[in-house]
């Protein structure tokens, strides 16, 4: 959930705000915010996984 709200008011808002106000905006180029949004989303998962992987593997050989 904490991911998913990340993704929305960190990139998908401000990226759509401001593709919005330059002089040529578009609709595609409003678009671009939901897949940098997405790929914002699977880089986050990914540095949680590694993490709490590590974190979980040291907490195992002890």
């Amino acid at each position: 959930m904490v991911q998913g709200l990340l993704q929305v008011f960190l990139v998908r808002l401000p990226f759509s705000f401001f593709m919005s106000i330059q002089p040529d905006a578009s609709l595609r180029h409003i678009g671009y915010a939901a897949p940098l949004a997405t790929a914002f989303g699977i880089l986050i998962n990914a540095v949680y996984l590694l993490y709490y992987r590590k974190k979980y593997l040291a907490a195992k050989r002890r």
